[in-house]
């Protein structure tokens, strides 16, 4: 029985630290610098785009990313909501591939859904809302008034 114990704990110990790494890996947002566009990341037609391998691996990214980011005033940013919206810009693949074993889409195209963050940054009263493509790869770049905290 002792055996089993640390059998399973030794799993579970060395997936936990497999999926660390893969989710908040800092390479991965090595290159995320300040953009221009002072609607990229604010509205659904112009998300955030962060896909880093799978949909798992995207959506831990996210909150890695979200977890990273501070106000001009150096505040962090609390999650109040998320929400999956309908993403305007969505097109089907041109081929679409599934999972044979478990009929699951393995090509999302641009992504049906986007996710909606609500966020409140310490010590202010008014919320920001973020979209984020987890589907579609693409430049990780900062919404216009945030900073991206590198490690």
């Amino acid at each position: 029985m002792r055996t089993k114990t640390i059998i399973w704990t030794t799993m579970l110990s060395l997936g936990l630290i497999l999926t660390s790494c893969v989710v908040s890996n800092p390479k991965f947002f090595a290159n995320t610098h300040q953009t221009d566009d002072p609607s990229y990341g604010y509205t659904p037609e112009n998300p955030i785009t962060i896909k880093n391998a799978d949909l798992n691996n995207s959506i831990g990214s996210s909150y890695y990313y979200l977890s990273r980011l501070r106000t001009e005033k150096g505040n962090k940013l609390q999650l109040i909501q998320r929400f999956s919206v309908n993403n305007p810009n969505y097109k089907k693949p041109a081929v679409p591939l599934t999972n044979r074993y478990t009929g699951q889409p393995l090509n999302y195209g641009t992504g049906p859904l986007l996710d909606y963050y609500i966020l409140l940054p310490e010590n202010e009263t008014d919320t920001i809302k973020l979209y984020i493509n987890p589907y579609l790869k693409g430049e990780v770049k900062v919404p216009v008034g945030l900073k991206f905290e590198n490690e």
